[in-house]
């Protein structure tokens, strides 16, 4: 299975990438997902704390169950007025 991961702002600094793709094997949970990610990039776990996920340009809280072709975000908090 093949998902877009998208990385914005420090995120993406560490990475060095706008974007990746991730090939899985099976269905996970997002959760489970966003843990492989740090795993690959361990730099992004001193940002985990501060780290929001979307799937699909919608807030996920990490229960959510990852399909082919699924797009994930990886940002810190927004900010602005």
């Amino acid at each position: 299975m093949k998902l877009k991961i998208k990385f914005y702002s420090l995120h993406r600094e560490i990475v060095g990438k706008n974007e990746i793709y991730l090939e899985i094997d099976e269905t996970k949970k997002l959760k489970d997902i966003i843990k492989l990610i740090f795993e690959i990039y361990p730099e992004l776990k001193k940002l985990e704390k501060f780290t929001f996920v979307s799937l699909n340009h919608k807030y996920a809280n990490g229960e959510e169950i990852v399909n082919e072709g699924d797009e994930i975000a990886i940002f810190p908090p927004v900010e602005g007025g």
